[in-house]
């Protein structure tokens, strides 16, 4: 039946107007009762046939998102490398390797641009004394300022206006500076970033609308838009910085050239170091030693190889590559060519830390189902780079997102106890799983086992503010209050296990609403025994036959109180009032809470509070004896009372013993109370 209905629910022209007035002409209350049930039934099924159809593909989404991810990369990559054929390209086209006028001419346009390239040439000193924190760009030898303009930073999407900034073009890299608006002295601009032009990509974009003069910069792995102020700023900007690429390109290939030609002059040298000319064959000048020490073939090609491993995310191969560098220019000395190189590589290791980092960063489009394990593979990698602090801070904020997440889905079903119980259990084990997951991630970086245990203690508290909020100012009973805070204490013992010893923290975090409760408790057992004392005309309970009073004996042995048995007469009378057994049923069931929730800190308080309920029965027994109403009854009431102070105390004693915990003094005293009372009876 429930697979016709489907096929009518899904009917193209199924309406449901049509369908309902049908069934309610037709059909009585009970069809349309089991209807009912019937499409919830069908709903159930479908909701359940489309979460298994997304757990089945949930696997193959992630691998797509990845793919797609990759492919990403791979076409900017792709793009990359068509704009710098391009340009090596045009700079092949202006070269004659076969006229003569390239031969001949070639070294005199040199000499005639040497005057003017002097001239253009700036001081990077310019840079130290107008940009702030730009102290490493200066290091590089060789560095130039080539160009340095004004522009307007654009939204890439919105098209509007984010920031003013001052773009410095170098002959090897373009560095992007923002304006200070409150600026002292000389410095005018902020250091912002350092794109290299190898992987920086220039793309005209055409003036639509509000957006004029403007160009797109591709900086590997981003991508800015920036608008000059006029239409030759734009130009000029275009022209030196496609000229300045070029000029860089044919830089570069004259150095490969030069480290294959040493490499081939060590080759020769090698042959004649037996001769007695081998000093002179192993003469090199400064700029060649420079060169040998970056004339291997996978060393030329770090650069582009670590570009690739970051734009497709394979960060173990990249800190292999950048590890790998690093070992090889240990032992080299720090010369110009050297300096360049690592500057290079420094700049590229900036990129993938970025990205490492990216991954470990929570946003809203990113999946927080993920656990630690998942974040273990970039904090890693982070560690070999020698970025620790960062990879744990990060690893950690990642941590407090997934549970936030974890607890947020837990939905509340009207049982406190039930939605604590499921509370402490994901908070509770998210806690023991992250710190497995540290121990393993930092096992030797001993300096972040405290930034654990602070936030431990920091999540420890964002948990305690919400089971505040839904067992203490959900006004539960003290039953209520004690069985959750005894689950809470129970898992945090658990993580003993691991080494987390979070106990202290809880129970100080939880002491303030504890006595809250147990004061509101105590107040309100209080009352109940000052409202049942104005109806206490201290009458024997009745039950009217056996069978009843029986019921009750058996009902009061169930919470301890099996000695109203021997108070039983005539087979339906217990010489006990009604407020005398329900001020002692009361009073067992608020002392066997409190003892549940006792701490060191509250052994005092919970003493008072049992010795305060007492209190206020003692007073009652106080002013009947007192009264002339019941001069009758004094030997009944001290009969009650003897119950109270020595039956239900006698009962109390064992709670403390059954807890391990020395019976107070407060109540020992509590105790004496009975012979005071046969006094004041026989005056």
């Amino acid at each position: 039946m429930s697979e016709g209905l489907a096929r009518i629910l899904s009917k193209p022209d199924f309406n449901p107007e049509n369908f309902v007035a049908k069934l309610t002409f037709h059909g009585d209350q009970n069809e349309l009762l089991d209807m009912k049930q019937k499409v919830q039934i069908l709903n159930d099924e479908t909701a359940q046939a489309l979460k298994k159809n997304v757990y089945k593909n949930y696997t193959q989404f992630i691998e797509t998102a990845r793919e797609i991810s990759i492919l990403e990369g791979e076409m900017y990559q792709l793009s990359h490398m068509l704009t710098e054929q391009k340009g090596l390209m045009s700079s092949m086209m202006e070269m004659s390797l076969v006229s003569d006028k390239a031969v001949v001419e070639g070294p005199k346009e040199e000499e005639e641009q040497e005057s003017p390239e002097e001239e253009t040439r700036k001081n990077l000193a310019f840079l130290l004394e107008k940009v702030d924190g730009c102290s490493s760009v200066t290091e590089v030898p060789g560095r130039q300022l080539i160009h340095d303009g004004d522009l307007m930073e654009l939204d890439t999407e919105t098209f509007t206006s984010i920031q003013r900034v001052h773009a410095f073009l170098l002959n090897d890299s373009l560095m992007i500076a923002t304006w200070i608006p409150n600026r002292r002295g000389n410095v005018r601009y902020r250091f912002q970033g350092l794109y290299e032009l190898d992987s920086l990509a220039i793309v005209n974009v055409k003036d639509v609308g509000p957006v004029k003069n403007a160009f797109k910069m591709l900086m590997f792995p981003e991508t800015r838009i920036y608008q000059a102020d006029s239409t030759k700023a734009k130009r000029q900007w275009l022209d030196i910085l496609e000229d300045t690429k070029k000029k860089k390109v044919a830089k570069d290939k004259q150095r490969k050239e030069a480290a294959l030609r040493l490499a081939e002059q060590q080759a020769v040298a090698a042959e004649v170091a037996t001769s007695p000319s081998a000093e002179a064959a192993t003469s090199f000048t400064l700029e060649e030693e420079d060169i040998d020490y970056l004339s291997a073939d996978w060393l030329l090609e770090l650069p582009e190889d670590l570009d690739m491993c970051i734009a497709q995310r394979d960060f173990e191969g990249a800190v292999d590559l950048v590890e790998r560098a690093n070992d090889h220019l240990k032992d080299c000395p720090r010369t110009p060519s050297v300096k360049e190189f690592r500057a290079r590589i420094d700049h590229r290791v900036k990129q993938l830390t970025e990205g490492l980092l990216s991954e470990l960063q929570v946003s809203p489009e990113r999946s927080l189902r993920g656990g630690p394990r998942a974040a273990r593979r970039a904090v890693t990698q982070l560690i070999r780079l020698g970025k620790s602090a960062q990879a744990c801070e990060l690893f950690l904020k990642n941590r407090s997102a997934i549970i936030k997440y974890n607890i947020r889905q837990l939905k509340f079903e009207g049982a406190t106890a039930l939605y604590i119980r499921c509370l402490c259990g994901v908070f509770f084990s998210s806690l023991s799983e992250t710190a497995r997951e540290f121990l393993k991630a930092f096992p030797d970086h001993y300096g972040c086992f405290s930034a654990f245990v602070v936030w431990s203690k920091q999540e420890l508290e964002a948990f305690v503010a919400t089971f505040c909020r839904q067992v203490f100012e959900s006004k539960s009973s003290l039953t209520t209050v004690t069985e959750c805070v005894q689950m809470s204490k129970d898992h945090c013992e658990e993580l003993s296990a691991i080494g987390l010893d979070l106990g202290f923290s809880l129970a100080g975090m939880l002491d303030t609403p504890l006595r809250r409760v147990i004061d509101e408790s105590r107040d309100q057992l209080v009352e109940g025994v000052k409202y049942r004392a104005g109806d206490d005309r201290w009458r024997p309970m009745n039950h009217l036959n056996k069978t009843d009073c029986d019921k009750f004996v058996s009902d009061m042995s169930e919470i301890g109180l099996g000695l109203v048995k021997s108070m039983v007469y005539d087979e339906c009378f217990i010489s006990l009032t009604m407020n005398t057994t329900n001020f002692s049923k009361s009073l067992l069931l608020f002392s066997e809470d409190l003892l549940k929730l006792y701490a060191v800190d509250l052994e005092e308080f919970i003493a008072d509070a049992i010795t305060t309920v007492f209190s206020s029965q003692i007073a009652h027994f106080e002013r009947s004896l007192k009264s002339p109403n019941y001069t009758q009854d004094h030997k009944f009431i001290l009969k009650n009372a003897q119950f109270v102070l020595e039956s239900v105390m006698s009962l109390i004693e064992m709670q403390y013993k059954k807890h391990g915990l020395p019976f107070p003094a407060q109540l020992q005293e509590v105790n004496n109370h009975y012979r005071k009372l046969k006094t004041l009876s026989n005056t």
